[in-house]
């Protein structure tokens, strides 16, 4: 029989088989294979499944890789805004300050589609950079301004972080 590839692994993981996940764990399949599209599992792992995540972090998946468009899975999960899922990567030491490449940290997509929970968890890691600029010039605290998620902005206003000292 073949050796199990990142392609079935990725694929269990897609589709939230918990099951299947778990076999070709048990067969020591490589965790940060790539699929034919250059992702892992854990990039294309069902967001909204924490316990997927869970299995595969345990394994040795790491939660800091990104893929080829600069996204590492915490970015896809703070701006789904699937909150069980961050608190399991953040667990694993998740890099919350992991920049995309418009410079934007998780903080700033979650605050831009408005996920107040969210950004209340990434506000409370101590190392979370609030006046982060991505290369736009932009901080979360702006694209919550722009996008108008104000319970985000006042969340913002309410936090350590005051916009005024960034002037």
């Amino acid at each position: 029989m073949a050796e199990p590839s990142g392609n079935e692994l990725a694929s269990a993981a897609a589709k939230g088989d918990l099951v299947q996940l778990t076999n070709l764990l048990q067969k020591n399949v490589n965790v940060n294979a790539q699929n034919g599209f250059g992702r892992t599992a854990l990039q294309v792992m069902k967001l909204g499944n924490p316990e997927i995540a869970r299995r595969l972090l345990i394994s040795g998946a790491n939660p800091n890789l990104k893929d080829s468009t600069g996204f590492a899975v915490i970015h896809d999960v703070a701006r789904e805004g699937f909150l069980d899922t961050l608190q399991t990567l953040l667990e694993f030491k998740a890099d919350v300050n992991i920049e995309d490449d418009e410079g934007n940290l998780p903080l700033h997509l979650a605050a831009r589609e408005g996920h107040v929970r969210v950004v209340e968890v990434l506000l409370a890691r101590a190392e979370c950079k609030v006046g982060h600029q991505n290369k736009r010039g932009a901080t979360a605290y702006d694209l919550a301004k722009l996008y108008k998620r104000s319970a985000v902005v006042k969340l913002l206003e309410g936090s350590s972080f005051s916009p005024a000292a960034m002037n």
